[in-house]
């Protein structure tokens, strides 16, 4: 398994990695009629959303997504316009996704909490699913009501608390020991959960 891409955020002049959803889902493709594949180890989900705010709404900014005629291997599909806008096809950076939708505005009636993300700190990578919101020097909450933003919380010294707790708890708990089936189970459903409680 692979550390997978993050969604970012782009908030107050910087990208921001999503790392928490107290709601379920932020996005789903598949309500756009969208089949994501994925095509390599670090996007299981064949798709990265880029998010932003515009005029106090969220939007669905960018859409980086892999879709793939059904009856020939690994053809490129064109997806269909999204609020007006057509995809390009894999270009610069991006150019592992074979459908790029760039300044879609598309608006998202979420009501719930983000974490946002910035200064991942090396020393806590795991090669593994998201990183949580704790792995980070910089947190802010976003707080939506209907897709509209209500708050914002600067949550960085409070990640930093949680931070330590961890490490204290595993350097006290650090044993040789072999894990059992259901603790890699439970550790990898865990990397792959970005939710968090409010």
């Amino acid at each position: 398994m692979t550390a997978q891409i993050d969604d970012m955020f782009r908030y107050n002049g910087t990208n921001f990695s999503v790392s928490g959803i107290s709601e379920g889902e932020l996005f789903d493709p598949g309500l756009l009629g969208l089949k994501p594949v994925g095509t390599c180890t670090a996007c299981w989900r064949g798709y990265q959303a880029i998010f932003a705010i515009s005029q106090s709404h969220l939007v669905l900014d960018t859409l980086h997504v892999n879709l793939f005629a059904e009856d020939e291997d690994y053809k490129r599909q064109a997806g269909p316009p999204i609020n007006g806008v057509s995809p390009t096809g894999p270009h610069g950076e991006h150019d592992w996704f074979n459908n790029n939708y760039i300044g879609l505005d598309y608006h998202l009636e979420y009501t719930g909490g983000l974490l946002l993300a910035d200064g991942f700190i090396d020393d806590l990578y795991v090669h593994m699913g998201f990183h949580p919101a704790w792995k980070y020097m910089t947190v802010i909450e976003l707080i939506f009501a209907n897709g509209i933003l209500q708050a914002d919380f600067d949550r960085s010294e409070r990640m930093a608390e949680i931070r330590q707790k961890i490490i204290e708890s595993r350097d006290e708990n650090a044993e040789s020991r072999m894990l059992t089936q259901d603790e890699i189970r439970d550790f990898v459903e865990r990397s792959f959960d970005r939710t968090y409680t409010m």
